[in-house]
């Protein structure tokens, strides 16, 4: 028996919304149908891509959802567009945010950052993760540290965060 409640093989595809391309694996309409994906639209689910573990959310996509598969699965398995993979995964903490160190060491140090990084909801915690996670040296991650203090500090967060990802700052 396996660990995982769900199960499939599925092609990596490519998945384009607006000027953004994704790698992705489309969940087939029977495994759909045994998740709550009308109450959990981005349902987050934890498993693994073969052998290479991953944490994301299904995407819905007019009907169908897709799962962005990591860019570190895709180079440690060498998968390319057309390729099959094994997806087993098990539904998430819908409200679960992966904290980096740097960032969990911030808040700690700061009451008032930390009061209101609690107001965030999990999704705009989640989007602050992923920006302070895709630094590549521990400036950039002390950086958008900083960065991350004063979006959630003004109130500004989403706008903000957008703004930096648009213009390629950090």
């Amino acid at each position: 028996m396996s660990r995982f409640a769900f199960e499939f093989t599925g092609r990596v595809a490519r998945h384009s919304v607006g000027t953004w391309s994704y790698t992705v694996v489309f969940l087939p309409a029977e495994v759909a149908a045994e998740l709550p994906l009308g109450e959990n639209p981005r349902l987050r689910v934890r498993g693994e891509m073969d052998e290479y573990p991953f944490a994301r959310a299904w995407q819905p996509a007019g009907g169908t959802w897709f799962l962005m598969i990591p860019k570190d699965v895709l180079k440690q398995g060498g998968y390319g567009l057309g390729d099959w993979i094994n997806v087993r995964f098990n539904i998430d903490d819908q409200e679960a945010v992966d904290m980096p160190e740097a960032l969990a060491a911030a808040l700690e140090e700061d009451d008032a950052f930390r009061a209101a990084w609690e107001g965030l909801t999990a999704g705009k915690k989640r989007s602050v993760v992923v920006r302070v996670e895709s630094a590549k040296t521990a400036g950039t991650v002390a950086k958008r540290v900083a960065e991350a203090r004063e979006l959630v500090m003004s109130g500004q967060l989403a706008a903000g965060m957008g703004r930096k990802k648009a213009d390629g700052a950090g």
